[in-house]
């Protein structure tokens, strides 16, 4: 007597990157066939709960989880977050996807179910919903951004990043410690509650920002009074978003290489900014992010700025549609 069994269609989507080699197909772990770009497959697989998942060189996509009954046929998508042609390689969508390949190259295959969106990338742990019967959270006073950073390891490309903010969502919504905490103050107490009435974190990470020492010799991470370490911990704590931003060859640390009250941190999404002439491109970026943690009811500035030519770089006026210098279409 034949055993119960149900089907799977797997269906790769089409991209810009891997257009002539072909992704292996894993059920459980274990490898069932190969899929071409743009190709669809089947196959029939025991009923109950499987893994299905892709791969390729060092690439492997997080494992779909199903649950098939007898006779059923599930519709499945793959494919790779690339840009999906050449014009949008070029642009700062396009930029984005192909820096998120390897920032976060255990997010860079899916699987999901047809009529799905692709699952947009996410910090490691999300906040809870909070149900109708919770007491709903104070909401924040203001919509104000606290920019963390080691001045030895990258203050001058923070300033650069403070005006093009500051520029962005106005003055008074940027907290920059040098500028911000008067004379006199415990500064614990003060970034306690400057922090609390923030809307969200921005760690500036340069090469030198996990290892700095101070005269002693001392890492400075690993002292319990260090200014940045307190920003970050207070930060984590509030559950207040934390956006690590990667600069000067800069990257993300392992939780290993933490503090306890830090380690949080290496689950965070970052977002790097280049150095000349992509700066712009990556500030860009960094803004898209932060918009969207802005609520219509912030008295943060909405962005009606000028733009940035991702292939010379210059200034493009709010409504043109080709950039002056180059004359290509942006």
């Amino acid at each position: 007597m034949n055993k119960p069994a149900a089907f799977i269609t797997l269906k790769r989507k089409k991209t810009n990157s891997y257009q002539i080699r072909q992704f292996a197909i894993t059920i459980d772990d274990n490898v069932v066939g190969k899929i071409k770009s743009g190709e669809t497959k089947q196959f029939k697989v025991p009923i109950g709960s499987h893994a299905i998942g892709i791969k390729i060189d060092l690439y492997k996509s997080e494992p779909l989880r199903v649950d098939l009954k007898p006779d059923q046929t599930l519709d499945l998508e793959c494919g790779d977050r690339s840009p999906e042609n050449i014009r949008e390689a070029f642009t700062l969508k396009g930029m984005e996807k192909s820096l998120n390949s390897l920032i976060k190259p255990k997010q860079y295959l899916y699987v999901q179910q047809v009529g799905n969106t692709v699952p947009r990338l996410t910090p490691h742990s999300a906040k809870p919903t909070i149900k109708p019967s919770e007491k709903t959270p104070k909401q924040r006073k203001s919509c104000t951004v606290f920019i963390s950073y080691r001045r030895g390891d990258s203050r001058e490309i923070t300033g650069r990043i403070c005006d093009r903010l500051t520029n962005e969502f106005g003055k008074q919504a940027i907290f920059r410690d040098v500028d911000s905490i008067p004379a006199g103050v415990d500064f614990r107490k003060h970034i306690n509650k400057t922090i609390d009435q923030c809307s969200m974190l921005v760690a500036i990470i340069g090469d030198k920002w996990l290892e700095a020492k101070n005269k002693k010799g001392e890492r400075r991470l690993d002292l319990s009074n260090d200014h940045l370490r307190v920003e970050i911990e207070t930060a984590l704590k509030k559950e207040i978003p934390v956006i690590p931003v990667l600069v000067k060859k800069g990257i993300m640390p392992d939780e290993d290489d933490l503090p306890e009250g830090l380690k949080p941190l290496a689950y965070r999404n970052a977002i790097p900014i280049p150095e000349e002439p992509f700066f712009h491109n990556g500030v860009d970026l960094l803004i898209k992010e932060m918009s969207k943690t802005f609520s219509p009811s912030d008295p943060g500035k909405q962005s009606n700025g000028m733009g940035f030519c991702i292939y010379c770089g210059n200034e493009i006026m709010p409504g043109n549609k080709f950039c002056i210098h180059c004359g290509k279409p942006v």
